[in-house]
This record gives structure tokens, sequence and C-alpha cells, in this order.
């Protein structure tokens, strides 16, 4: 479940909430699951919340098409459908998280089948926090997740491994630009349908802070797609290990890919 606290705002701006009171319209958002809904009415308008206004805050909270308004939760879902794996998230307006913190995306992860009603995980984007705590200004997200119900859940699924080991990605997708950004998701996506590997840079970036970064975190391959590559329907991979790079059709990238992991070296 994702909500995106600037769009909540927003919203209750709009319903003359003032700004003085936007925390606490937040606070009893995220008690509405919590509370009968005659108690929660009674506090709504205990911090000022005339009738309209609670009528109003309702109807935002069963709008399912409200995240449509919001241009950051439209590039979310666009890469959440890139990545395969849309089907799995939802909007949901009610969810805001408790901590003050919070600036914009937040989330919330449950077991899909419904047995398990607590929450594995949640957290969301911080634009403030390292700075109000004395460290240098630096946006980040984050989360916490709960060990006891993640583990009932494998346990459930028959899921819980025996042994933990690292399997770092052998493979790293960058990001060229914005406008193929999705394309790079999907082809990350790709890959890993094949059976690979496969990290994709999570922001826009300086091809070369790219590379840098997949050599540290010991990835051999690296694919591109620039505009060239983009308008001919082609990948070019770079291996870091060998120094040297070929452009292919992306149809072939899977198999290539697994041909040269499998050679554990190649020839242009």
């Amino acid at each position: 479940m994702v909500n995106d606290r600037s769009l909540t705002n927003a919203e209750l701006i709009s319903l003359g909430v003032p700004q003085e009171k936007l925390t606490d319209c937040l606070n009893l958002i995220d008690r509405r699951g919590k509370m009968e809904p005659t108690a929660w009415d009674a506090y709504a308008q205990e911090i000022g919340l005339n009738q309209a206004q609670l009528q109003g805050l309702k109807a935002v909270l069963v709008d399912k098409e409200l995240w449509k308004k919001s241009e950051r939760l439209i590039q979310i879902f666009t890469a959440l459908e890139a990545l395969g794996v849309k089907d799995y998230v939802q909007y949901d307006p009610n969810i805001i998280r408790g901590l003050l913190y919070y600036t914009g995306t937040v989330f919330e992860a449950f077991d899909s089948r419904g047995e398990v009603r607590r929450s594995i995980l949640g957290g969301g984007r911080y634009d403030n926090l390292l700075a109000a705590v004395g460290g240098d200004p630096l946006p980040a997200v984050g989360f916490a997740m709960g060990d006891l119900v993640i583990s009932l859940i494998l346990e459930t699924l028959n899921l819980y491994p025996s042994t933990l080991s690292a399997s770092p990605a052998n493979v790293m997708v960058t990001v060229f630009d914005p406008e193929r950004q999705k394309t790079s998701l999907a082809l990350a996506t790709e890959l890993r349908r094949a059976g690979i590997k496969v990290s994709c840079y999570p922001e826009i970036a300086k091809l070369p802070k790219q590379f840098k970064y997949a050599d540290r975190i010991g990835v051999r391959l690296v694919l591109v797609i620039g505009p060239d590559e983009d308008a001919l329907g082609q990948v070019t991979i770079k291996d870091l290990k060998y120094s040297t790079q070929q452009t292919i059709s992306r149809l072939d990238t899977a198999k290539v890919i697994l041909t040269m992991l499998q050679e554990n070296t190649y020839t242009i």
C-alpha cells in the first residue's frame, strides 16, 4: 500500500484545513483503522474539523483514483509497471504513517492472503530528518521491518531459508536519462525473468558515477540504453572485468549475458 503525504496535505488544504492543523489531521488519518467510527468522528471534531471538512476528508479517504493527481505517484506506478510488479502495489489514501518526519511517499506492506493482518514493513521518504538530527541535509527513504511478522509468513509459505548467503547481482542496468528510465527498469525485469541476478541504478545520474557504483558492489556487466541504442532497439554491454564492450540487439540481451557469464569471458 502506498500514499504520498504531499498529496494528502494538498487535499486537506483544499478542504480549508489551516496549515497549523495539518499534522493533527495526519494523525487523525493514521488512527482511523484503530478507532470506532463514532469515536473517530468525535476526535476529528476535537482537533477542529467542521462537519463539511470531516465529510470531505472521508470522501478523500475512499478515493482510490486520487493518486492520479500526484506526479510523484504517477512516476512510481509507471516504474512499478515497467518492473512487472504493479499488481502487488495499491494506492491507499489511508496509509499515512504516524511519524512526523515523513515528507513524501509513504508505504506499508501486508500479507496479500490476508492471513496476517499486521504490516510486514512500513516506511517512506524523509527530506529533512538527517539535518534535523545534526547531519548533512540529505533526502532519503527508509523503512522498518517486523522480524516476527516476516518470520511467520516465511514459515507459513515454507520459504524460511536454512542458511543465508550473499548473492550480489552480476549485472547492472544503468539509467541514461529520465526518458529512458522506464526502458531500463523494463530491461532489468526481462533479465530477472531469464534467471539473471540484476541490479538497476536507482536514480538519474551521470554514467561514470553509475559505473563506479557497479564496480564498488562487484558487478561485472553494465548495460547501457542511451538515445542511440533506444532508437535502434539495442543494448550496450560493458564488461568491467575485461574492459571491453559490445552493442547487441535488445532481443538477444538475456541470451548473450547468460553465455558471457557461463564462459566467464568473451571476445568481440
